[in-house]
């Protein structure tokens, strides 16, 4: 079973994207607080992106990693502006159980074999923001940079091969899946359950699990309505 991870991307400490919930209720546009509804509705990772570090190249959102960590007993993940070791290690001694390296960090081959060895490669990931399988950063198929990491000792990546309205482009995930190698966390926007259960077809490919954004908080999923209705009888 693919497992769904939702995002909670945060800028100026506060979440980017409002959940549309039940219409008599407000969702609060505090990370912490929309962390706890994601935990209520049964997610069993988060994956926290840093809208200024994705922007600048270096988190900027700390207190909220760190809050974040300490308010759900599942783990998180972060993402956004991790180049360097640095930035790596804090995000670890804040509570994150992973770090998703930024793609422009496959130019310091030296960092990541360094990262791989003191923290692990269950704990060190790495985003591949491709187009048609073609990596936007490297202008390389994203194949070879699959193998490249693979060579450095990775042991999973997450795949970003999306159309231009953010949803999944399936058939570039397909092949990206087959060749690569790799446990693999696919990125990007569904429509709804049955796109869901196509990703399930490339688990035997390596494919686990997949970050959604505006798909949860836009109620793409039929079951999302009883998770809102449970969701507001929790205190």
């Amino acid at each position: 079973m693919i497992l769904v991870i939702p995002t909670i991307e945060i800028k100026a400490g506060k979440c980017a994207c409002l959940i549309q919930g039940l219409p008599e209720k407000v969702y609060p546009d505090d990370p912490v607080e929309m962390a706890k509804i994601w935990r209520s509705e049964n997610a069993k990772i988060l994956h926290l992106i840093d809208g200024e570090g994705k922007l600048t190249g270096s988190p900027e959102n700390w207190e909220m990693i760190e809050k974040i960590s300490n308010a759900v007993d599942i783990p998180i993940q972060v993402s956004g502006g991790f180049r360097n070791y640095e930035n790596v290690k804090r995000a670890f001694e804040l509570g994150a159980l992973r770090v998703v390296l930024d793609d422009v960090a496959i130019k310091d081959k030296y960092l990541l074999k360094d990262l791989i060895k003191e923290f692990s490669s269950k704990r060190i990931s790495f985003i591949i923001e491709a187009k048609n399988c073609v990596s936007k950063i490297e202008n390389a198929p994203a194949v070879e940079i699959a193998s490249e990491l693979k060579e450095m000792g990775f042991e999973r990546v997450v795949y970003k091969d999306v159309f231009d309205d953010e949803t999944i482009n399936y058939d570039a995930l397909k092949e990206f899946s087959m060749k690569s190698g790799l446990k693999i966390t696919a990125f990007g926007e569904l429509n709804g359950y049955p796109e869901l259960k196509r990703l399930i077809e490339l688990e035997k490919f390596g494919l686990d699990s997949v970050i959604l954004n505006r798909t949860l908080y836009h109620n793409r999923f039929p079951c999302q309505h009883l998770w809102r209705i449970v969701e507001a009888e929790i205190p």
